[in-house]
């Protein structure tokens, strides 16, 4: 079988999503030939019925292809794409990683997605895919009701939860580590409350907080006693995950509970984890499902949590490494490559039953 992914500029989607599954499938040896592709080949011309308007797309090649995978389509040229396809006969999946109409107000995407109407563009691509592919069990109920979907949650690629781990550093001072951007967890950082500054306070000269993105004013929101480190973005992933490793001892995941997050993947505690850096997270429904990191609900539980953590090396490398060897048991790529392979032939499996019917 021969399956096409075509994928978004989007680099940590493209990296879990598409690239890292293809790689995983090809060397489990499925028997599936895997090609990844930005977009797909196009013809434009103009329409018919309105010669004067706009070019549509009058043909789509699928190169061979029995499965085009569609990463987050959101244009009604992608949705004829997709309609183009299965008139083909070819089988098309639409892989989507976040709920796309639930972005709050103050979300960098919240404009084009929900005021623009963009991300109902994207559901109207789910809901006539062959199947939908997603990486929790929220955007399953929400997406793949009736067997039109598959859950194939994200995992890390060995390479990477077998780099040296962070708790094998003994450092002077302990550096407590957010990665991300404001813009796009504008309530996210507040969940920590004061404690936070607490931790930090009561550790002057011993602990710091970074940030490896864009912090913007989050000195302000958390009520800072000093500017934290800010780490510039790391695109290539692999760099990332290496720099996490690198840069943090203690990592924080702090999330709103909201319907937004709510669909959110495991994957930032999953990613401190798998570098051997402790984790801090918020119970959310998919960090609570990982079971990875100590959970804090309240102030109260991050300045507990961080406090024993900077204070105690010993218990925070003893749970950074039980926590790294879970990812190692259960949470690699090659685990799994199989969910991947079998969702695309499920969709094969499908478009052709509707051809059949159709005939």
């Amino acid at each position: 079988m021969n399956v096409l992914l075509s994928h978004t500029m989007f680099t940590g989607s493209l990296f879990h999503r598409i690239a890292e599954p293809a790689r995983a499938v090809t060397e489990a040896g499925l028997s599936i030939e895997v090609t990844v592709q930005h977009g797909l080949k196009t013809v434009m011309a103009p329409d018919p019925e309105n010669p004067a308007g706009p070019l549509v797309v009058r043909d789509v090649d699928a190169q061979g292809a029995d499965v085009v995978v569609l990463q987050l389509p959101k244009t009604w040229e992608m949705l004829a794409c997709l309609r183009l396809l299965q008139a083909q006969g070819v089988a098309v999946v639409v892989e989507v990683d976040d709920h796309l109409t639930a972005l709050p107000p103050g979300h960098q995407g919240h404009d084009a997605l929900i005021r623009k109407g963009v991300g109902r563009i994207a559901e109207a691509c789910v809901r006539e895919a062959d199947l939908v592919t997603v990486s929790t069990p929220n955007l399953l109920a929400l997406y793949g009701k009736g067997g039109h979907g598959m859950l194939v949650p994200n995992a890390i690629p060995r390479r990477i939860a077998e780099l040296p781990p962070a708790y094998e550093r003994e450092p002077e001072l302990v550096t407590i580590g957010w990665t991300g951007t404001v813009g796009t967890h504008p309530y996210d950082l507040q969940e920590m409350g004061s404690g936070l500054p607490q931790a930090l306070d009561r550790h002057r000269g011993r602990s710091r907080f970074a940030i490896m993105g864009q912090g913007g004013n989050a000195r302000e929101m958390l009520r800072l006693a000093e500017d934290p480190v800010e780490i510039p973005w790391i695109l290539d992933v692999d760099g990332y995950a290496a720099a996490i490793g690198e840069r943090f001892d203690i990592g924080v995941a702090p999330l709103r509970i909201d319907t937004f997050n709510n669909c959110k993947s495991w994957l930032k505690v999953l990613e401190y984890s798998a570098r051997g850096v402790f984790a801090v997270r918020s119970p959310s429904a998919e960090y609570e499902r990982l079971g990875l990191g100590y959970r804090a609900r309240r102030p109260r539980d991050w300045a507990t949590a961080l406090t024993r953590a900077i204070e105690d090396a010993d218990w925070r490398r003893e749970q950074a490494a039980a926590n790294r060897e879970r990812v190692l048991a259960h949470h690699l790529t090659e685990h799994t490559a199989e969910l991947w392979a079998t969702a695309w032939r499920r969709a094969r499996e499908i478009r052709s039953r509707a051809d059949r019917i159709g005939a």
